[in-house]
């Protein structure tokens, strides 16, 4: 069965290699857009993160909604592409990009972290306070 996998594999990766050669002779402009069209998507998606990031920071909650797993497999998964894309392919532009998006990810469960932490002290704190809760104290009447 594994010996059907690797075979499969090759093959699939000599499509690909005819493939990449008729387009860098008969389509270069194929190439190019496709080109183009990664570096400005993923670029854009540095961007994309930075709502996430604004409502992580004015979360009162200490950012319940945001998911470690989640984000730091997207931070992981980043990670990865970079390294393929150095390794495998010698791409630094494509590093670069995935280098800002594993950046924002990072951010994202830093954030994270530091509201929640923030938040179980505030919470830690209203329950040994005999005066009632932090809210109760600091507002005006």
């Amino acid at each position: 069965m594994l010996d059907n996998i690797y075979d499969g594999l090759i093959q699939i990766g000599q499509q690909s290699d005819h493939i990449k050669q008729y387009f860098r002779e008969e389509h270069s402009w194929v190439q190019a857009g496709a080109l183009g069209a990664f570096a400005a998507i993923n670029s854009m998606r540095v961007l994309a993160y930075i709502p996430q990031l604004v409502k992580a920071a004015r979360d009162s909650n200490g950012a319940s909604a945001i998911s470690y797993t989640t984000w730091g497999l997207f931070a992981a998964s980043n990670i990865t592409t970079i390294i393929y894309a150095l390794i495998c392919l010698g791409d630094a532009l494509m590093a670069i990009i995935f280098l800002g998006n594993a950046m924002a990810c990072s951010a994202i469960v830093v954030v994270t972290y530091f509201k929640r932490r923030n938040h179980q002290a505030r919470q830690a704190l209203d329950k040994s306070s005999p005066s009632g809760t932090s809210a109760e104290r600091y507002s005006v009447a």
